[in-house]
C-alpha cells in the first residue's frame, strides 16, 4: 500500500478523495437515521429514510452506458458537489428550526442520487490507475484508511451527543460540509483520459452488454448472493436506532455500534489480505457468510449481558462483512472487460438498491409485526448463513481461483 502511494500519483490523489467521500457518506449515513428517529420516533419514517438512501440507485443502472464514456473524474467532482449542496441544506433547515420529515427525505435523496453520479465513476477509474493484480490491495487500502479516519470521526460524535441535545446536530452537519469540502478538493487532482471510440454502439445495445454479463455462470451466483444479503441487512439496519436505544438507552449507544461496525472494517481489510492469496474465491464466500451469520445471532443475545463480550462479537460479524464487500467489489473489477465496468457497476447498484428499499420497507414495519427488534437481527443472521451455504452448492462458482489469479471474462466469448 506505501509503495502505491508514494510512487504512483494517480492513486494518491484516489486514495485521499476516496478517504473524505467515505468519511463523509459515512457519517452522513450513520447520523441522519439517528436524527429521524430522535425527532419523529417512528419507525416507519426511519424505514422511509433507508428507501431514500437506496431509491435512486434502482434506476442507477442507465447512467451505467454514460458513465462508461464520460469523464469519470469530472462525474466524481459533480457528485461530491451536490452530495455539499444536500447537507448544506441540512444545516439551514436546523439553524432555522423548521424541520418536516418530506424535507429530510427530500435532502436524503439528493445525497443519494448524487452518490449514484460518483460511486460508478470512481469504481470504473480506479483500474485505470492501477494494474489488476493490484486491484485487491488499491480497495483494501482505501478501505482501511477510510475507516480509520472514520473511527475517529465516530469517537468525535460519540462525544459530541454525550448531552444528547438537538444542537449537536449543527455541529455534526457542519464536520460533514468541512469533510466534503476536502473531498472535492482532491478530486480536482483526478484525471481520466477518455478514449472516443469510431463507432459508438447505440445505448440500449450497450446496456444488454452489461446485462448479458451479469447473467453468465458464476456472476449471477455472486450478484443473487449480494442482493440477498442487502434485502436482510436493510431490514435490520432501519431498526438499528430503535435496538440500541433499547439496550444501551442512549444515542451514544447506537453511535457506538456505527463506530464498531467501522472498526470491524479494518479487522476485515486485514483479514481479507491475508486470505485472498491462498484460499479460492467461493471458500473466502462461503466462509465469511456463514461466520458472519453466527456471530450476527450471537451479538443479539451477547448484548443483554452484563459485560462487553458482545463488543468483540460485533467486530466479528463488520468484520466478516468487509470482506464480502471486499471480495465482491474486486471481482466486479476484475472478472469484467474495462469498457464494462462502470455499467457493470450500476447495474449491480440497481439491483442491489431494489433489495435493498424492499429490506427498508420491510424493516418499517417489522418493529410492529415481529417479538421484538431483536429478531430482524436473528433473521438477518439466519440469512447469512442460509446464503453462504447456496454458494458452497454453487458448482460454477467453485471454477473460480483465487482473486489474484482471476482474469476479465471476453464479453465477446462468455464461460
Amino acid at each position: 500500500m506505501l509503495k502505491m502511494f508514494l510512487e504512483n500519483k494517480d492513486f494518491r490523489n484516489f486514495l485521499l478523495y476516496g478517504t473524505f467521500s467515505g468519511i463523509a457518506s459515512g457519517i452522513f449515513g450513520i447520523f441522519m437515521m439517528w436524527v429521524i428517529h430522535d425527532i419523529f420516533h417512528n419507525p416507519f419514517y426511519t424505514g422511509l429514510a433507508g428507501v431514500m438512501f437506496v431509491l435512486p440507485k434502482v434506476l442507477g443502472f442507465v447512467a451505467g452506458p454514460f458513465v462508461d464514456k464520460s469523464n469519470k473524474a469530472n462525474l466524481v467532482r459533480i457528485g461530491t458537489f451536490l452530495q455539499l449542496v444536500a447537507v448544506s441544506c441540512l444545516l439551514v433547515i436546523s439553524r432555522f428550526g423548521y424541520a418536516q420529515i418530506w424535507m429530510f427525505l427530500s435532502i436524503i435523496l439528493l445525497y443519494s442520487v448524487s452518490g449514484t453520479i460518483k460511486s460508478p465513476a470512481g469504481a470504473a477509474l480506479l483500474p485505470k490507475i492501477v494494474d489488476g493484480n493490484e486491484l485487491m490491495r488499491a480497495n483494501v487500502a482505501i478501505n482501511i484508511v477510510a475507516t480509520l479516519a472514520g473511527i475517529g470521526v465516530g469517537a468525535g460524535l460519540y462525544v459530541m451527543m454525550s448531552d444528547g441535545s438537538r444542537s449537536t446536530f449543527e455541529l455534526v452537519y457542519a464536520a460533514n460540509i468541512a469533510i466534503l469540502v476536502l473531498a472535492l478538493f482532491f478530486s480536482l487532482f483526478l484525471r481520466d483520459k477518455v478514449v472516443k471510440e469510431a463507432k459508438k454502439a447505440r445505448y440500449l445495445t450497450e446496456l444488454k452488454e452489461g446485462f448479458a454479463f451479469i447473467r453468465q455462470r458464476y456472476v449471477v451466483h455472486l450478484v443473487v448472493a449480494f442482493l440477498f444479503m442487502g434485502l436482510f441487512s436493510n431490514i435490520a439496519y432501519v431498526n438499528l436506532p430503535l435496538f440500541a436505544e433499547i439496550h444501551t438507552g442512549s444515542a451514544q449507544g447506537y453511535i457506538l455500534l456505527s463506530a464498531l461496525a467501522l472498526f470491524g472494517g479494518v479487522i476485515g481489510s486485514y483479514l481479507t489480505r491475508a486470505v485472498a492469496s491462498k484460499f479460492e474465491v467461493w471458500k473466502i464466500l462461503v466462509a465469511a457468510f456463514v461466520l458472519a451469520g453466527v456471530a450476527r445471532i450471537v451479538f443479539v443475545h451477547a448484548i443483554s449481558d452484563e459485560n462487553s463480550r458482545f463488543i468483540w462479537i460485533y467486530l466479528l460479524y463488520a468484520g466478516l462483512g468487509s470482506v464480502v464487500g471486499i471480495v465482491f467489489q474486486t471481482l466486479m473489477q476484475k472478472l469484467p472487460p474495462k469498457p464494462l465496468i462502470a455499467r457493470i457497476d450500476t447495474i449491480n447498484t440497481s439491483l442491489y438498491a431494489v433489495f435493498a428499499a424492499i429490506g427498508a420497507f420491510l424493516g418499517g414495519f417489522a418493529v410492529n409485526l415481529l417479538p421484538n427488534a431483536d429478531t430482524a437481527f436473528i433473521v438477518q443472521g439466519a440469512s447469512y448463513i442460509v446464503i453462504g451455504l447456496c454458494l458452497c452448492a454453487s458448482k460454477h462458482l467453485k471454477t473460480l481461483p483465487k482473486i489474484d489469479e482471476i482474469e476479465p471474462i471476453n464479453e465477446k466469448h462468455p464461460q
